[in-house]
């Protein structure tokens, strides 16, 4: 299995949703929940690596 960068990730579905290649801060946050690519649940703790994992993966195959 490939490694994803979450990072990376995020610019390529700001690319696809907004076609700018230099996406602003709100593009960016819309991209962020609207997959679950958040670090942090809204309690302020980390999220798990399980439930980043499979939240990359989906946000992975829809890239594609």
């Amino acid at each position: 299995m490939k490694k994803i960068s979450r990072i990376w990730l995020i610019r390529r579905l700001c690319h696809k949703h907004y076609k700018s290649v230099r996406p602003t801060a709100a593009q960016i946050n819309n991209v962020i929940h609207k997959y679950g690519l958040n670090k942090y649940s809204l309690d302020g703790k980390v999220r798990s690596k399980e439930v980043m994992k499979s939240n990359i993966a989906k946000a992975y195959a829809k890239l594609k």
